[in-house]
């Protein structure tokens, strides 16, 4: 199972990473500013940066909308030796926990 590599603070030490399971980067959302000059999200979301991966807490996709995980994986397809659990229940199955998985930068495509 991939996790999330937020990380977590606790009275302002490091206090190491969230270590929920993920299925896709930070989605997109809208952000107001406050009358103080502080951003806040429109749905009460987790507002902070999330380098890579994250979980629905952090403001990832839930299992039901990701499309494949293989999306985000550096591998080939084709050269893959790992071993996918496929399927969420809807519609086409996905790819959503591979013990052969590893992140793609964002910017490789």
């Amino acid at each position: 199972m991939v996790k999330v590599n937020v990380p977590m603070w606790c009275m302002g030490g490091p206090a190491g990473f969230c270590n929920n399971p993920t299925y896709g980067f930070q989605l997109p959302y809208k952000q107001f500013r406050r009358n103080d000059g502080t951003w806040f999200r429109a749905d009460g979301g987790y507002e902070g940066y999330v380098p890579a991966l994250a979980c629905p807490a952090h403001g990832g996709p839930i299992k039901e909308q990701v499309l494949n995980l293989c999306d985000y994986c550096s591998k080939c397809i084709a050269d893959c030796d790992g071993r996918p659990m496929f399927g969420c229940g809807r519609g086409n199955d996905n790819v959503y926990s591979c013990d052969g998985f590893t992140e793609r930068k964002r910017n490789e495509s």
